[in-house]
């Protein structure tokens, strides 16, 4: 398992990156992002890999953050989505607007990748509404929480209601801290009521 390179880029295209590795030249498939993030370094960089082996084929997949890394992860778990197209989902779109994207059932952001479809793309956000990394998730409450006590109960009441009424944790987050920030005087059975207008527009 080849899970990190540290190297210096000597070419690269719109699709991969060649590091050399003492002597050794390793094609590294990357998305857009990291392409942009790395492709232009003069130094030694470190990139994070994951050795992807099929019948036909044994590839490197290059990541330049721990959080690109484990979406990739995810991306390849749900069935019918290969390394090829967890790449071009990773190039279309920014990783939050991938989480935001999931936890909100927006198929249309997720089919800009090319080669994916709805039926994909409903696939991947019904197999991974309820695997978003906590971390991409927590900074809506750093925007919006910072202001009391009171505040962040409130919010966390609502959330707490919607999600014991069986709706998605990760849906009811975005929605409720949004309506609260459009109108902060709101009341929690307001918020609520707001709120599942919203989630019954979404079912």
């Amino acid at each position: 398992m080849i899970s990190q390179l540290s190297g210096k880029i000597i070419s690269s295209d719109d699709k991969s990156l060649i590091v050399d590795v003492n002597g050794v030249g390793y094609q590294v498939f990357c998305s857009l992002q990291t392409l942009i993030d790395l492709k232009d370094s003069n130094e030694t960089i470190t990139i994070l890999t994951e050795f992807i082996v099929r019948e036909d084929s044994q590839s490197l997949y290059g990541f330049s953050g721990q959080l690109e890394k484990k979406w990739f992860n995810l991306l390849i778990s749900v069935q019918g989505v290969g390394a090829k197209a967890a790449i071009a989902i990773l190039s279309s779109i920014t990783i939050d607007e991938l989480g935001y994207a999931i936890s909100n059932s927006e198929k249309s952001t997720v089919t800009k990748a090319e080669g994916v479809g709805p039926k994909i793309a409903g696939r991947i956000i019904n197999e991974l509404k309820d695997k978003i990394p906590e971390s991409q998730i927590k900074p809506l409450f750093a925007n919006y929480m910072d202001q009391n006590n009171k505040d962040k109960e409130l919010v966390e009441d609502a959330i707490s209601a919607l999600s014991n009424l069986g709706y998605n944790k990760n849906n009811v987050k975005n929605i409720v801290i949004e309506l609260y920030e459009d109108s902060k005087d709101i009341s929690l059975s307001e918020l609520i009521s707001k709120s599942l207008k919203k989630l019954g527009n979404k079912s």
